[in-house]
């Protein structure tokens, strides 16, 4: 049975959804004000992996994935752009979309844009009014008042007696530190400094605030009551304690089941920033030797609860796991054997079954059950060494290995370079081609060395180059 750390209980829990074969599950998705960076995408290569393997295991995943295309960041970028907030945020949203499919991510049931649920937010907010959870302040504001949630801190372990008594301030950022405790924003009324930024309400004109929109989002598209919400380990304080306690504070019902969370990915031991020159996008992991699936096998092979030290030797490292994967492929493919061990060969993939499931139910330990997978590997490298393996035995593997890499979403993925990094080698080769002309050799044999190190051979014929990749 199928295992998960619950962040709420902090403990591993038997996984039962509150519908039997039905899984109800929600992810924090990008604030769209910027290109995303791999941390961000660390968090989605989780949810992506546990969704996978929900589906391999029989369960029908019902899942969504928030756009927030409303909050300080995205206003402030669409004015500082001289956009309208639309637009703005499209051109991001855009992007991360296709980022998704070159890392084989699937596509969510539902994607919601914040500013499309604003009636749903507003319904929201009045509700938490009713209830005596919610107040207005002078400027038009409205705040919730975080007292009155007996069991506010508990999701993130902070003490609510100290939190009642530390309160009394008011946040008005979307969002703020774990040491800053006060009652949260849930509509912001309309300041000049918004530009045209806003919507009618019984408060005025205004936008939500940041946590509000998740809570919003997920009743109309999800329900009342949801089995799974996945985020970053960052957003356990404030915002996902937050949506416990205005979501509850409608409903009156448990909101989340299971709450987990994917640990923080730090770059070459620190936390990934702009101002440290760390700030990675897939863009630039696209241009490197190894390769956007080594960036995805990197992820989903380490244990999503460890924290995760990103650097281009783990990433080079990661590359070579998979580039063993792939040659074992073609060994296989290759083969001409005669089947005189199919028998054998049958143990070892109906054992590597029972060591792939055992290791997934384990709060999905991926580190043991990629183990499990290149045990198998070793072990019918030795058949295929034998000559002992022949076309029926390698449909009974492929076939095996196809069904396993449902979850995996890496092991046949080597179909074709990765578009970011061939659309690099051939803008190389047109610059190196143009120095040709020029007849500056020197410069052409400088990307020739830059294209050498990418992996990437070439070799010319008269005016044309013919490349490819080592």
């Amino acid at each position: 049975m199928l295992k998960l750390y619950n962040t709420l209980t902090r403990t591993k829990e038997d996984f039962a959804p509150l519908k039997k074969n039905t899984v109800k599950m929600y992810t924090c998705g990008p604030t769209v004000y910027n290109h995303i960076h791999i941390g961000n995408y660390s968090t989605y290569l989780f949810s992506d992996l546990l969704k996978r393997y929900l589906n391999y295991t029989g369960y029908k995943v019902k899942d969504v994935m928030n756009i927030t295309d409303v909050d300080d960041k995205t206003i402030k970028g669409s004015i500082t752009a001289g956009k309208t907030l639309t637009d703005f945020t499209a051109q991001y949203e855009k992007m991360f979309y296709n980022d998704l499919k070159l890392i084989n991510i699937l596509p969510a049931k539902k994607n919601p844009r914040a500013t499309r649920y604003i009636k749903q937010i507003v319904k929201f907010i009045k509700k938490l009014e009713e209830n005596g959870y919610a107040y207005q302040t002078a400027d038009g504001s409205v705040y919730f008042d975080i007292s009155e949630f007996k069991t506010y801190g508990q999701l993130a372990n902070l003490d609510n007696q100290n939190l009642k008594a530390d309160a009394g301030g008011r946040m008005a950022s979307d969002e703020y530190q774990k040491d800053n405790y006060g009652d949260f924003a849930l509509w912001k009324a309309y300041t000049a400094a918004d530009g045209d930024i806003k919507w009618k309400s019984p408060w005025g004109y205004g936008r939500p605030g940041w946590h509000i929109e998740c809570s919003a989002m997920i009743m109309k598209l999800l329900g009342d009551q949801i089995d799974i919400h996945i985020g970053g380990e960052d957003l356990v304080f404030p915002h996902h304690q937050n949506e416990i306690a205005q979501t509850e504070a409608v409903t009156g019902k448990p909101f989340v089941k299971y709450w987990l969370h994917r640990a923080h990915l730090k770059v070459d031991d620190q936390k990934m920033s702009k101002s440290l020159g760390n700030f990675l996008l897939l863009n630039d992991l696209a241009k490197t030797k190894a390769g956007l699936m080594a960036f995805r096998y990197l992820i989903v092979t380490s244990h999503y609860r460890q924290p995760l030290n990103f650097t281009m030797d783990s990433l080079q490292a990661a590359a070579e796991g998979l580039n063993k994967v792939y040659h074992f492929i073609d060994r296989l493919t290759a083969t001409r054997g005669d089947d005189s061990k199919i028998d054998e060969t049958l143990n070892y993939l109906e054992e590597n079954n029972r060591q792939f499931a055992a290791a997934m139910d384990d709060d999905l330990n991926t580190p043991q059950a990629i183990a499990a997978l290149f045990s198998l590997i070793n072990l019918l490298n030795k058949i295929i060494d034998q000559n002992l393996i022949g076309s029926k035995s390698v449909k009974l593997i492929l076939k095996h290995l196809k069904k396993q890499d449902k979850v995996w979403a890496f092991i046949f993925s080597r179909k074709s370079l990765d578009p970011l990094f061939q659309r690099q080698i051939e803008t190389l080769i047109t610059e190196r081609n143009t120095c040709r002309t020029k007849k500056d050799f020197t410069a052409a044999d400088k990307i020739r060395e830059q294209l050498l190190s990418m992996g990437v051979e070439i070799q010319d014929e008269g005016s044309d180059t013919k490349w490819s990749v080592k």
